[in-house]
């Protein structure tokens, strides 16, 4: 049974290797998003036709689409949760990226919803699903009362 000092340690933990892997994604360097994934790694992205299953796929994507092109400018992550048992944990955010423009204002870019799941191996955790979705996309409400 976890205590809740083992579930805080997971949550730091977990929340540490997601911050640094979007610090190196948003310079555009994928391999910190590749370095936590495990290698039966599954990867929804909304962007995509259809689910990427294994690391050499996803690095694929990763490379071929995004290596080298993002600048996002600073990022907050909101709302995280991590929930935990035994060897897997869930973690669930918002993400809300600021790109700046050339002449150094800042505007914020598109609002995500992200889902990472890890596993512990050991003492180390690595994500084996990740799904990506926009928050409140406008298509997808369109036409839609509160």
């Amino acid at each position: 049974m976890q205590t809740k000092t083992d579930i805080h340690k997971i949550r730091e933990n977990i929340l540490s290797l997601e911050r640094s892997a979007l610090e190196r994604w948003n310079k555009g360097d994928v391999e910190g998003c590749l370095e936590i994934y495990a290698d039966d790694v599954t990867y929804f992205d909304p962007i995509t036709d259809s689910r990427f299953d294994g690391l050499p796929a996803v690095a694929k994507y990763f490379r071929t689409v995004y290596a080298g092109k993002l600048n996002i400018s600073r990022y907050e992550i909101l709302n995280p949760k991590v929930i935990a048992d035994g060897n897997l944990a869930i973690l669930t955010y918002n993400l809300k990226n600021y790109v700046r423009a050339s002449d150094g204002s800042e505007t914020a870019g598109t609002p995500w919803n992200s889902t990472q799941v890890y596993r512990r191996t050991g003492d180390q955790w690595n994500v084996v699903h990740v799904h990506w979705s926009f928050t409140k996309h406008p298509a997808a409400t369109q036409g839609l009362t509160a």
